[in-house]
């Protein structure tokens, strides 16, 4: 007779984000939706404004200003969105964190770790903290499953981190 383990589910381990340091990323995004906001307000502008010339020339021109100004604004609006977080996958079988991206039906892998690359990990109840390279907090799992808590801990320890 033999049997065999299914692999744990880790749909019970809550993703967290990814906590950046500096604000470059939330000035960057916050100019461009200024700068969009500014570009469509420009492009109704042109059509709104007093004492403007009604010429067949300067029509034309207003025309594709207006259309151009107008769909660069909505692109920087649409850029201007927070994406969403990235989410943690715990692989115990590869020993490894991901995180990813999705988008869609698409999945980008943003960072890899295996276990024993990790440089710090702590385990304190339910939770277990995650350092990656250069000491940057890296995943922050809650497990609130028994078996998939014990399951990445035995892995952990397997890979001397714990």
């Amino acid at each position: 007779m033999s049997s065999t383990v299914d692999p744990v589910s880790f749909d019970s381990i809550a993703p967290q984000p990814v906590r950046t340091v500096d604000g470059s990323r939330m000035l960057l995004r916050g100019a461009q939706g200024v700068v969009g906001v500014a570009l469509i307000l420009t492009a109704i502008g042109l059509w709104i404004a007093p004492g403007a010339s009604w010429d067949h020339e300067l029509m034309l021109f207003k025309l594709l200003a207006s259309a151009v100004g107008g769909m660069a604004g909505i692109a920087l609006l649409q850029g201007f969105a927070r994406p969403a977080a990235p989410k943690v996958e715990v692989d115990t079988i590869r020993h490894e964190v991901r995180l990813v991206r999705t988008r869609g039906k698409d999945r980008f892998v943003l960072d890899r770790c295996t276990f024993k690359d990790l440089t710090r990990v702590e385990n304190s109840g339910t939770y277990v903290k995650l350092w990656g390279k250069n000491e940057a907090l890296l995943a922050e799992v809650a497990a609130s499953d028994r078996v998939a808590h014990r399951s990445l801990v035995t892995a952990l320890r397997v890979a001397g981190k714990l």
